[in-house]
């Protein structure tokens, strides 16, 4: 789709979509700017166009709420495309996961263009994952023994040696929070992940919260719980959806 605009009397264009929106961000299409592009009867100020009125409503304190980051931001801080929001950080991600197919311009499901990602890949992503954070988390656990075996022999079954474990299993989940959250925030993936062609989005194609990764981590336990039937029904749902999935309320896609 391709938008022609008016500055003075001189009409220029054609422009792409992902172009007219920065035009708009940055002030040289303006509110009342004439704007046209096929399939429209004629030219129009722009902010009709987008949706816009000529008087703000009565209670609009003039922001939206951005469709990649969930966050609200002002409006003169945003791009406006096709009944969505998205701040002027966000532009950039938000338009090249469209090209992608990840991300729907109309909020609808998020399958990308290659389905929801399948149980096979997803098992072998999860072992992946799993070899990636067991090796620090191996030496982390090694390394409270060492500092444990200080003061003394720790003995099975003694408090000592259930203090260590306990140890041993907290620095393992910060190992694996760590991990998620940095991976999932910068590449919508972890590791193993990415090896596989996966990616995680929440049902409209937004990327995941710190605090949502958070969630979905923990909520990995519930899968994991009894005999990991929590992984095995995403084979068998229709979006391929574990139960830590359902909880979190994401999806995972095929990227390839």
């Amino acid at each position: 789709m391709h938008w022609y605009y008016a500055v003075g009397d001189q009409r220029k264009g054609p422009v792409d979509q992902a172009e007219f929106d920065q035009l708009a961000a940055n002030g040289t299409i303006a509110r009342d700017t004439l704007v046209w592009r096929q399939g429209m009867e004629a030219w129009q100020p722009y902010h009709v166009v987008v949706g816009g009125t000529t008087t703000p409503p009565i209670g609009d304190d003039g922001t939206e709420i951005c469709a990649v980051s969930g966050k609200r931001r002002p409006r003169r801080e945003m791009v406006h495309f096709e009944g969505k929001w998205i701040s002027l950080q966000h532009r950039d991600e938000y338009f090249q996961r469209l090209r992608e197919g990840v991300a729907q311009p109309r909020g609808g499901p998020v399958p990308g263009p290659f389905g929801y990602g399948r149980f096979s890949r997803r098992l072998w992503a999860r072992m992946l994952d799993g070899v990636i954070t067991g090796i620090p988390g191996f030496f982390l656990g090694m390394l409270a023994g060492k500092i444990f075996e200080a003061s003394g022999p720790v003995h099975p079954g003694s408090g000592k040696f259930f203090l260590l474990q306990a140890v041993s299993q907290i620095l393992g989940i910060i190992v694996g929070l760590t991990y998620e959250v940095y991976f999932v925030r910068k590449f919508d993936a972890t590791p193993g992940k990415m090896a596989f062609g996966l990616k995680i989005f929440r049902p409209d194609g937004a990327k995941l919260t710190v605090g949502r990764i958070f969630g979905r981590y923990f909520a990995t336990f519930v899968s994991a719980l009894p005999l990991g039937i929590g992984y095995v029904v995403a084979a068998f749902d229709d979006e391929r959806r574990t139960f830590h999935d359902r909880i979190a309320d994401t999806r995972v896609i095929n990227t390839r």
